[in-house]
């Protein structure tokens, strides 16, 4: 029996998320479908990542037990041509049967991209957010400092998250612009459920006028997610690294 290393990356746009569904196509499930084609074997895909549906992937970490005489680096191109365009394995590893693609996890970068346009690009639709609206670039910086450092986020997370505890980590929060596209950029030590896109909206509102960066105090001192942002939309996040 050997534990095989996963690097994936997938466009999201087609897929209910990372996770099997009862219904839609979920990413798990074509790899799954794919390892038992090629090795005969049913597997237990595990991942670091529980993407959501139309969220896309740079760095997705996975990994599964197989006792397939396949060379360990081999895969990346026997699983390639077993699946769909939407999903390819960047690299695949044999690694200690003691890895854990998701309880190893040290911290996780998300990249959030934003079309700043009076005109919306149709052929980006699918790979970004957009705004019309005009943004104070330098207000959401001030306003993007706020969240570093170790915080309770449950003002910036779905009500569905079922976590024992709010608090994160945020070691960097960054926003760069170039042309009409502005890149954020976040890194820490985990991530609740919705919590980048509510972090992209907060900051977007704020660039806007329509909150305070007291209102965002507020949201992280006492847990109010009235006084964040709107959940920005999927198409624009990508998980882009794991670190172990």
């Amino acid at each position: 029996m050997q534990r095989i290393k996963l690097k994936i990356q997938y466009d999201g746009s087609d897929f209910v998320g990372w996770q099997k569904q009862q219904k839609g196509r979920s990413v798990q499930e074509e790899i799954e479908l794919a390892i038992e084609k090629l090795t005969g074997e049913k597997t237990a895909l595990v991942g670091s990542s529980r993407t959501d549906a139309k969220v896309h992937a740079l760095g997705q970490i996975a990994h599964f037990d197989t006792n397939s005489s396949v060379p360990p680096q081999n895969f990346k191109f026997a699983l390639n041509d077993l699946l769909a365009d939407d999903i390819k394995i960047v690299s695949s590893q044999k690694v200690s049967s003691k890895f854990h693609a998701r309880f190893d996890v040290k911290k996780k970068t998300y990249d959030y991209f934003l079309c700043n346009s009076k005109i919306e690009n149709p052929i980006l639709r699918k790979l970004m957010c957009f705004t019309n609206y005009d943004l104070d670039l330098s207000l959401m910086k001030k306003c993007a400092s706020l969240f570093l450092g170790e915080h309770n986020f449950k003002g910036f997370c779905s009500s569905k998250a079922q976590v024992k505890t709010f608090v994160r980590n945020l070691e960097a929060c960054s926003i760069k612009k170039n042309g009409n596209v502005i890149k954020f950029s976040f890194t820490g030590n985990g991530f609740l459920q919705h919590m980048v896109r509510i972090l992209v909206g907060t900051l977007v509102d704020v660039g806007r006028g329509k909150l305070s960066l007291d209102d965002v105090k507020d949201a992280l001192k006492y847990g109010d997610r009235k006084k964040a942002g709107k959940t920005m939309e999927p198409q624009g996040l990508y998980l882009k690294r794991i670190y172990f």
